[in-house]
């Protein structure tokens, strides 16, 4: 039985439905994330006669802008962002600037304190691939060189004293 035609079966056969990508979802997404990492609030103090006595601004991060709440707005789920990256190269691009936006914005109010240190740790590892290393090198990032040691200069006390602590850095 020949699948019925109309808007809710896809063309072509495939019996799926049809996609609801539409071309401008590339700039919706990059507006969607051009956003201001910042928002300056203004604490106001009067006077008893009711004039402004000062006004203090008050610098607090602006909503953090997710590839979640775009896809909500649009009316599709994050698979289906997903999807669209695989199928249409000018998304992908689009996206892939969305996430540039996106980290400049956890960049700067992570460095300005803005947000809470455990997010901003969770998020740069977990969502932008950042890692915590630590890591020894030698010059220009090789090995380390250990120098030659000469036992023969020194004494047997000073060997026995060396021995035990060598013993004591060595897991049991």
């Amino acid at each position: 039985m020949p699948a019925p035609l109309g808007n809710q079966y896809a063309l072509g056969g495939n019996g799926g439905r049809p996609t609801k990508y539409k071309p401008e979802y590339c700039d919706m997404i990059i507006e969607h994330f051009q956003k201001e990492p910042v928002i300056t609030l203004y604490k106001e103090e009067y006077n008893r006669d009711g004039s402004l006595k000062c006004k203090t601004p008050i610098i607090t991060a602006a909503q953090f802008p997710t590839f979640q709440s775009f896809a909500a707005n649009i009316g599709v789920n994050i698979d289906t962002l997903h999807e669209w990256k695989k199928i249409h190269e000018d998304f992908s691009e689009s996206y892939a600037r969305a996430q540039e936006l996106q980290e400049h914005i956890w960049l700067v109010n992570s460095m300005s304190n803005l947000y809470n240190s455990q997010f901003a740790q969770f998020f740069g590892t977990n969502c932008l691939g950042y890692k915590n290393k630590s890591e020894i090198t030698g010059a220009n990032g090789g090995p380390i060189q250990l120098a030659a040691v000469n036992y023969s200069a020194l004494t047997t006390q000073e060997l026995e004293e060396l021995e035990a602590m060598a013993s004591k850095a060595l897991p049991e």
